[in-house]
């Protein structure tokens, strides 16, 4: 019995009309200021191995992957996130390239949202990955980038930055397995303080652990980096902060205002990054817009060691800032192309001639001119062309 028939999937949602067409001016403003930037546009496949997710600490959340077999039993996943195979795609096939190495994407992630999030299972992002490069300048670069995709598209919105430094020091000072150290991670960068302090509570008192339980309160402007400074004094991220600092500093040239803040709690759940992260936020989306950062170990899991960083947007969410009020509205044709019995051919040929000169038009599938002229007044197109022997154009 069929049940399922006309609904679709948790976490996945039909786009029409101009949804689809807002998304698409979104996504081409976007991917023509990344081929500006120097980038190359690349493409990996849906399906990849379960390997590619599968290394070390990159690994993603196995119960998180859609999973599937080929014929010969090996396990494959619908493609979780962009940047591991963008690396194993470098790794295999850009490895005589001379560096850097800039590439630029636009493509789907499919990961299994958790229940009552409300989160999408299918995750649109465009994005820019510079590798073979490390440092300041590097950083800087992307993170300019970044910026400037949201000030194209956006009048308002919130830029965080943080250091994946931080908690992978605090973290390794705590007596604690993977699995928990994790968890701790996950309740950080969601700001689940309740969950985070019964966590922390089963640990034995120590810098590292107070540290970590101020966390996810830490964020604002300049005022909270001098708190930084204070707490995690003897927790070894010195060198975080004062890169922190700079980073910021120099950003807040380019005029931010308070649309620049420390977050301390930003951690990022792809446990692959190694220095400077951050994300974007906006008014009218409910959910991150933009977030990257430096990983610098992970190419190296695929044989080829280099530094990296990069950043997504999140078209879905970015378009939904852009427009907030959203009416799902088909376009209105300017013309209607009518067809006078056995003239059929030569209306299309007409029909293609305006859309050449940049007209929008539908093509009539009625049987008389009086049938297309009632239907061209209830769709709202203001002219009707009947092709015959004339031409006749009929202004409605």
């Amino acid at each position: 019995m069929r049940k399922n028939y006309k609904i679709t999937p948790e976490g996945n949602a039909d786009m029409l009309f101009s949804e689809c067409v807002e998304r698409r001016a979104v996504e081409s403003k976007i991917c023509k200021m990344f081929a500006r930037g120097g980038y190359n546009e690349v493409r990996t496949p849906v399906l990849e191995f379960y390997d590619v997710f599968n290394q070390g600490d990159a690994t993603l959340p196995m119960d998180s992957m859609y999973k599937l077999t080929d014929n010969k039993g090996r396990l494959m996943v619908l493609r979780p996130d962009n940047t591991l195979p963008i690396a194993r795609m470098t790794a295999t096939k850009l490895c005589n390239a001379q560096l850097p190495i800039r590439v630029y994407y636009s493509q789907s992630g499919f990961g299994i949202s958790q229940s009552l999030r409300g989160g999408s299972d299918r995750i649109d992002q465009a994005g820019v990955e510079l590798i073979g490069a490390g440092g300041r300048k590097a950083d800087l670069e992307i993170i300019v980038m970044a910026i400037n995709t949201l000030r194209a598209n956006l009048d308002d919105f919130r830029f965080e930055i943080g250091h994946a430094g931080i908690f992978k020091s605090l973290s390794e000072n705590l007596d604690v397995d993977e699995e928990t150290r994790e968890e701790l991670r996950d309740y950080i960068e969601s700001k689940n303080y309740g969950a985070l302090s019964e966590a922390l509570e089963q640990l034995p008192d120590s810098n590292s652990v107070r540290a970590m339980r101020q966390l996810p309160r830490m964020f604002g402007g300049a005022e909270v980096l001098a708190q930084a400074y204070e707490l995690l004094e003897d927790c070894g991220v010195t060198e975080y902060l004062d890169y922190l600092g700079d980073i910021y500093n120099t950003l807040s040239q380019l005029g931010l205002g308070d649309k620049l803040i420390f977050d301390f709690g930003l951690v990022h759940r792809n446990a692959y990054y190694t220095g400077v992260v951050f994300t974007a936020y906006a008014h009218g989306s409910g959910n991150k817009v933009l977030s990257g950062g430096r990983y610098d170990n992970l190419l190296e899991k695929f044989g080829f060691p280099t530094p990296a960083c990069g950043f997504a947007v999140y078209l879905n969410e970015l378009t939904k800032a852009c427009s907030p009020t959203r009416n799902v509205t088909a376009k209105v044709p300017q013309i209607l192309v009518h067809s006078a019995q056995g003239f059929e051919i030569k209306a299309l040929q007409y029909a293609a001639k305006l859309a050449g000169d940049k007209h929008i038009y539908e093509y009539s599938v009625f049987d008389t001119l009086e049938e297309a002229i009632d239907y061209a007044k209830v769709k709202g197109i203001h002219r009707v062309d009947c092709v015959d022997e004339e031409l006749q154009i009929i202004e409605l």
